[in-house]
């Protein structure tokens, strides 16, 4: 699956809430989106779950204009405002109310095997502001994909939690080596360091289509 953003903006000149944008995402590493301000990391996420509409350019999901599909095929992992819990609640019950989403038995032996399953077992009780960040991100994006027919998920702002980034982005990894496309919206600093663990550039283009030293030289002299 490949969502790409084409020059997507909402707004326009310098009061833009996001400027044009251009995007790849695939899979393979996970892919890395420097944003900049409070709000726009949020609205990103938002417009690469087709949560809202870009006011201009184009966002696409395999080459279609198709916004119901996109919203079926993306998740936002902790997107605040949109997607993060409240911080008092405790686990057991952010785990069985994503159970209900994903139509999965909530029953307290069901809470308390998925908890297991993922080493959580301790914190059931404890409010979700005791997850250490990794634990965090890496519960709340396998909650996420157990909804049918989520091949994407987008985290939102992972670096506002703390902890070493190589440490989530290592699990944020794996679950891409899964076939699960990965990205990661975060600020300019997060995104340097990611892209140094292999992380691709999502405004970057694929590595085939950089023009190589030879094809420009080809060029000139043509």
């Amino acid at each position: 699956m490949t969502i790409s953003l084409d020059s997507a903006a909402i707004g326009r000149g310098l009061g833009a809430a996001i400027p044009p944008l251009t995007v790849t995402i695939a899979e393979g590493q996970p892919t890395v989106i420097a944003v900049e301000t409070d709000e726009r990391p949020m609205l990103v996420s938002m417009l690469i779950g087709g949560r809202v509409r870009a006011e201009s350019g184009r966002v696409t999901i395999d080459g279609h204009d198709d916004a119901h599909e996109l919203r079926r095929a993306t998740a936002l992992v902790d997107t605040p405002f949109v997607s993060e819990p409240p911080a008092g609640v405790a686990l057991a019950t952010i785990v069985r109310e994503e159970l209900s989403f994903s139509s999965l038995p909530t029953s307290r032996r069901a809470v308390a095997e998925f908890l297991r399953s993922h080493e959580l077992a301790d914190y059931a009780r404890l409010p979700v502001r005791s997850l250490p960040p990794t634990d965090r991100i890496r519960v709340f994006t396998e909650l996420a994909l157990l909804r049918a027919g989520v091949r994407c998920i987008v985290v939102t702002s992972p670096e506002r939690h703390g902890a070493d980034p190589s440490e989530w982005y290592a699990t944020l990894s794996q679950i891409a080596e899964r076939g699960v496309d990965v990205v990661i919206v975060t600020d300019a600093l997060t995104r340097n360091f990611l892209l140094t663990l292999g992380a691709q550039d999502g405004s970057s283009p694929p590595a085939d289509d950089v023009p190589q030293p030879h094809d420009s030289l080809e060029s000139s002299q043509s």
